[in-house]
């Protein structure tokens, strides 16, 4: 592998603070220190990193900053900006500090995503990430023939199908999360597994779906109908969202009310209409235990649900753990932008910046795409959303998919309580609480 002047293994552990990469990289190399200030490098301007030692480390980012997804791209522009300002503040990699090209991205536009992809190119970055898209084949096309590393967390099985069905082709692009079936495949087990703790007993074993209105939610749905039968749960019932913004709940409200499932799992996204839905199903509940999908994850569901929001329960396939390394996380985000961080996409923003971190410095040439990419897939890292492993370009999920905690991100189970997000239920060792029932539960 090739290595710029200066750059050795050794100077690169030096450069930021132990980070550690022989093989297990841990995720938040200052320790306790508390960053704040300048983010240690946002770029504006033109160019893109280079083989010159004195050159920053460019990574383009592409984040919905503005329209109906903002919430959670404040969430990954926060968290890459964080791992930026610790590592640059640690001294960089090898005295090279990193900056990051942050564009504004709309995340359901093919045609947003292809032009911002474009012009990262054309500055020349050493990398490109983002939290999630939509219209992911649009990234994923234009960022391929590049051949630096791209890494997402669009959380789907269309994309990790076709990224493993042309390793060539795809060879820098990585889905570095799970997708989207272990969601259905994990939620019957899951729920066999409450009630067979004994904190939950179900009055029947049915499981009503609100699906939601895009691929990412249909295949949650899909999965969740096929998974259901063999784990002993009937399906109630599937109602479709339609098409556009949720302002309206009642109509598919009733249908859940006359379907008197146990379960009502919602399969949407949007944290603010996830937020109205519990809001509607709190002011006339079955007594149900009520799933809604990831995007409880973002601060403004609680923020927008309230008290309404108590008891529910919802998961992530990569959240952040509530362990000691979850927690200085945590605390470290409070520091730098005077609020919580959220329980996903946070943790994504700021574990991507770190596994290339740790990926240049094996390599010490930030242009040898091959050499990177091959340093990506073949190396684990044990970041704040748990072990990124991925020998396929695409992460694996815990326990389902993947036995091996020390390989895979746990499928984590959160219950909201006492208007508090982050008590995690499900899977062991992950657990930091237990399920209380809900406010309209009576068993």
């Amino acid at each position: 592998m090739a290595e710029e002047q200066g750059m050795s293994r050794g100077s690169f552990l030096t450069g930021v603070a132990g980070a550690g990469v022989a093989g297990l990289v841990i995720g938040g190399v200052v320790g306790k220190t508390v960053l704040g200030g300048d983010s240690g490098g946002d770029s504006t301007a033109g160019g893109g990193g280079s083989t010159d030692t004195k050159a920053p480390y460019v990574i383009g980012c592409m984040y919905p900053l503005t329209g109906g997804a903002a919430a959670d791209g404040e969430q990954m522009t926060n968290g890459s900006d964080l791992a930026v300002s610790e590592i640059n503040a640690a001294g960089g990699i090898n005295g090279r500090m990193l900056e990051r090209k942050v564009l504004d991205t709309d995340i359901f536009t093919p045609e947003s995503i292809t032009t911002n992809a474009q012009k990262l190119i054309g500055e020349g970055v050493d990398a490109v990430i983002n939290g999630y898209f939509l219209a992911w084949d649009a990234a994923l096309e234009a960022l391929a023939p590049y051949g630096a590393p791209y890494m997402n967390a669009s959380t789907t099985q269309p994309q990790q199908d076709k990224i493993q069905g042309d390793m060539v082709k795809y060879n820098g692009c990585y889905q570095v999360d799970p997708s989207d079936t272990w969601y259905g495949k994990g939620f019957p087990l899951f729920l066999n597994d409450l009630e067979a703790s004994g904190k939950w007993k179900p009055r029947n074993k049915k499981i009503f779906i609100v699906e939601g209105n895009v691929p990412y939610s249909q295949i949650i749905s899909k999965v969740t109908q096929e998974s259901a039968p063999a784990a002993g749960w009937e399906i109630a019932g599937v109602e479709a969202m339609g098409a556009g913004e949720m302002k309206d709940w009642g109509p598919i409200l009733q249908k859940v009310k006359a379907a008197d499932a146990a379960v009502v799992m919602n399969t949407h996204y949007i944290p603010s209409e996830l937020a109205t839905f519990t809001i509607g199903f709190a002011k006339d509940p079955t007594d149900s235990l009520l799933y809604v999908q990831y995007g409880a994850s973002v601060p403004e569901y609680i923020e927008l649900a309230g008290e309404s929001a108590n008891g529910a329960v919802w998961a992530t396939v990569t959240g952040v753990y509530g362990d000691a390394i979850g927690k200085r996380f945590g605390e470290s985000y409070k520091a730098k932008f005077d609020k919580d961080a959220g329980y996903s996409n946070s943790g994504t923003g700021y574990d991507e910046v770190y596994m290339l971190a740790a990926a240049w410095g094996r390599v010490g040439d930030s242009k040898n795409f091959k050499a990177v990419n091959d340093a990506l897939r073949l190396n684990i890292h044990r970041g704040v959303n748990g072990a990124y492993y991925m020998p396929q370009n695409v992460g694996m999920s815990f326990p389902a998919e993947q036995p091996d905690a020390s390989l895979g991100q746990g499928h984590l189970f959160f219950q909201i309580q006492n208007g508090v997000n982050g008590t995690i239920i499900a899977p062991a060792p992950y657990t930091n609480g237990e399920y209380v029932l809900a406010p309209w539960q009576k068993s």
